[in-house]
């Protein structure tokens, strides 16, 4: 999956493989192959994913509530969310308590992409996590969640 020379007897990563920062970027590339295998004919990518799952879990939902629960800026969903409204998976519609702010929700057709989704997302995890017993599982998820709090809004 991660892309490694032939020779790799002779050579050594030193001290990254102890690394959890250099770890973290391989579990990364290696779970973004796994997405992009398993949602390559939905034409959907991972920033696209979140926004769908926290809509559907929160409908009207503004941008800037949908960065601070996908842990990102929010011009950053400018084109994903954009993307989406044109496939007809979410619609916006301003606010009534702010003219300038659009609230996000589900279209019907959204509703059953995530639907979709969510099993692929299930097989994805399901790859990713092949080595591990049910308690490796939820100790490494406890971890991580306790990671990123500890450095959220910081």
């Amino acid at each position: 999956m991660i892309p490694v020379s032939q020779n790799t007897d002779e050579l050594t990563r030193s001290i990254l493989t102890d690394q959890i920062g250099f770890n973290l970027r391989l579990a990364y590339f290696i779970t973004s192959q796994l997405f992009n295998d398993a949602f390559t004919d939905l034409y959907i990518t991972p920033i696209q994913f979140a926004i769908l799952e926290v809509v559907a879990a929160n409908p009207d939902l503004t941008q800037r509530q949908i960065a601070e629960l996908v842990g990102t800026a929010p011009s950053v969903l400018v084109d994903p969310l954009r993307k989406l409204e044109r496939r007809g998976l979410i619609q916006r519609e301003r606010a009534e308590q702010d003219r300038r702010q659009h609230n996000v929700r589900l279209t019907e057709d959204g509703i059953a992409f995530q639907e979709q989704a969510r099993v692929r997302i299930g097989q994805v995890e399901a790859n990713l996590t092949d080595d591990l017993d049910d308690a490796e599982q939820m100790t490494l998820l406890t971890l991580l969640q306790k990671l990123v709090a500890s450095h959220e809004n910081t």
